[in-house]
């Protein structure tokens, strides 16, 4: 399992199952809302020392528009588990990203706050992953 795979692997499954959002493979300067990124990934030592690798931690980063605080309400539902066309139901539809890892859940969402990309700012969530190979 190589990172760039699981970053691929996200970007397709998020793309195909929630066409409305618009998803980035990496952190950029200019991002349209509502909007998903694929952060960077974190792994213990032992993990590290396993080849291929087999469990990897990633963030997932769910950005809206901080023009009306209406669209917070549009950032819940984009993080809601129970929502049919959230980003963890999305996830959960196919935990494997489309036969890249063996599986794929979210361990936790939260971090609510408000994030600046380039030199506009967003309200934002973290969904949390656990990526194993």
């Amino acid at each position: 399992m190589l990172l760039s795979d699981i970053r691929d692997g996200l970007t397709d499954v998020l793309s195909n199952a929630l066409p409305s959002i618009n998803v980035y493979r990496l952190p950029t300067d200019r991002v349209e809302p509502p909007a998903v990124c694929v952060m960077g990934f974190r792994m213990d030592p032992q993990t590290m020392a396993i080849s291929p690798l087999q469990r990897v931690t990633t963030d997932l980063l769910v950005l809206v528009s901080r023009r009306h605080i209406d669209q917070v309400d549009l950032l819940d539902a984009l993080v809601d588990p129970a929502v049919s066309d959230s980003v963890p139901a999305a996830l959960a539809a196919d935990h494997t990203l489309g036969g890249v890892v063996d599986s794929c859940v979210v361990t936790g969402i939260g971090d609510y706050g408000e994030v600046p990309v380039g030199d506009v700012g967003y309200y934002s969530a973290t969904v949390t992953l656990e990526v194993m190979g």
